[in-house]
């Protein structure tokens, strides 16, 4: 007989999920079939709202390389990187593809360090060069990107990459010891040796969001990477190289940067995670759970969907459908979900099933880290003063639901409380970010329609429609 501390469900956090379970790729749920989709040549941004899976798919794509000794795989993190370091390494381009010349350079030595991983590769002339010239600047080939920019800025890049040791009449564009004096002469290597083998080789670039700030850098920092990235991708296709460099990426974060090229780049190129917008017990969130609750129970596999939803879920939760009830406290991302009935876990471990009471007992809990969660992600977007001040104002209003002009006059009676925020611009970025929707009765219906933005991205903010806060935050604002 099971219980519930014998599922696993995953973690909130998708590398952790990959390091505390060393099988976690026997749990990943394969939505949409999105690792076919990521492996396509074409396809290397990734999209999705923080919490969608972005993280884990890389490292399921980082466990199936490990598996397979002709796939040389890097899964990159950028928590700890500093844009503002590459401020002294941008080149003479225009706004915003400064940045892309040191972002070629990173790439470049992040590719070279999956060459100089392959051994079968040592034979070659190029790869010993190859490897004499990292070892001679960076002291090691466990380069990562704070190490390569660090060297970097220093200018004193020393040695040379040419094939045949050196290459006569070559002229001299920068001065040496700066990296763009190296740039061309490391692609040509790199890609030979790219080229030289069947191998695959694919690079990951993932929480690159950690030091997100709605600022010029950053922005401009995040355009490059891309363009950059696709720059690279295309000379590995017209090289016939085996080799790819995928970006994930926060899809709020891509909707602010302003660059024509972009655009382009979303249509042919990128992948969206998107987990469905509808209430409904057939929703892929359902699906993942119980995915991970077949691999979890082997005695499980062959029960369906509907079997499974019946043996651990109540039919509804305070007279509302569960479904309902669970999916709407959500931003139907699975980090949600799975973080709900985690907290459920833990608590009634000894359990069978997700019960009606536990999850009334657990909601609070939910609700605040739910409520952390759109903090977390509005930061970058809005000072912490201004997020603190926008949901003091929401709390201490006290209406679940409100019309416009009501709150105004509420904000108006006590603006002393609240100085910093502008309350149409606060309430159309918690608008945009799902903290609050509208709602409205059509003519001739009795029942209310309502607009969110997490589950339409075309919808736009109206104030002469009645406003709803986020079902999942409202206990943690007392409403």
């Amino acid at each position: 007989m099971y219980t519930l501390n014998d599922i696993f469900l995953g973690k909130n956090d998708g590398k952790k999920e990959a390091s505390y379970r060393p099988d976690f790729e026997n749990y990943f749920y394969d939505h949409n079939k999105i690792y076919h989709k990521v492996m396509q040549n074409e396809k290397y941004l990734v999209l999705g709202r923080k919490g969608t899976g972005k993280s884990i798919l890389g490292e399921f794509i980082k466990k199936k390389a490990q598996n397979d000794a002709e796939w040389f795989c890097n899964l990159c993190s950028y928590k700890e990187f500093q844009f503002h370091e590459l401020v002294n390494l941008k080149n003479g381009d225009i706004k915003p593809n400064e940045y892309i010349s040191i972002w070629e350079w990173v790439i470049l030595l992040e590719l070279a360090k999956l060459c100089l991983e392959n051994e079968n590769l040592s034979y070659s002339e190029t790869w010993q060069k190859l490897n004499k010239f990292v070892r001679d600047n960076f002291f090691t080939v466990k380069l990562n990107a704070m190490k390569i920019i660090e060297v970097t800025q220093q200018n004193k890049l020393s040695g040379n990459l040419f094939k045949f040791g050196g290459e006569h009449g070559k002229t001299k564009k920068y001065s040496v010891g700066s990296y763009l004096y190296y740039l061309d002469d490391l692609r040509e290597t790199v890609f030979e040796l790219l080229a030289e083998t069947d191998c695959k080789y694919t690079l990951i670039y993932d929480e690159l969001d950690d030091k997100f700030r709605n600022n010029e850098i950053y922005k401009n920092s995040i355009i490059s990477l891309i363009k950059a990235v696709d720059k690279i991708n295309l000379s590995m296709l017209d090289n016939r190289i085996n080799g790819k460099v995928t970006v994930l990426l926060r899809t709020d974060i891509f909707y602010i940067l302003n660059d024509p090229d972009l655009n382009k780049i979303k249509i042919d190129n990128s992948i969206t995670i998107d987990w469905g917008a509808t209430i409904q017990v057939d929703s892929p969130l359902f699906d993942l759970v119980f995915t991970k609750i077949k691999a979890s129970v082997p005695d499980l596999k062959d029960k369906s969907r509907v079997e499974l939803f019946t043996l651990f879920f109540p039919e509804q939760i305070r007279r509302i459908d569960t479904e309902k009830f669970l999916l709407g406290r959500t931003f139907f991302r699975p980090r949600d979900v799975v973080t709900y009935l985690n907290f459920i876990i833990e608590k009634y471990a000894q359990e069978s099933r997700f019960k009606e009471h536990a999850f009334i007992e657990l909601e609070k809990d939910y609700s605040t880290y739910f409520f952390q969660e759109v903090r977390n992600e509005l930061s970058g977007h809005l000072d912490d003063l201004l997020i603190d001040e926008g949901t003091l104002l929401l709390k201490q209003y006290n209406r679940g639901e409100f019309k416009f002009k009501n709150l105004k006059e509420y904000y108006e009676k006590n603006k002393s409380i609240y100085p910093n925020i502008k309350l149409e611009e606060i309430l159309k970025t918690f608008f945009e970010f799902g903290l609050i929707g509208n709602k409205w009765k059509k003519d001739g219906m009795d029942r209310y329609f309502y607009s969110w933005a997490y589950r339409d991205n075309k919808a736009v903010i109206d104030f002469d429609k009645e406003f709803a806060i986020h079902v999942g935050l409202r206990t943690e604002l007392s409403l």
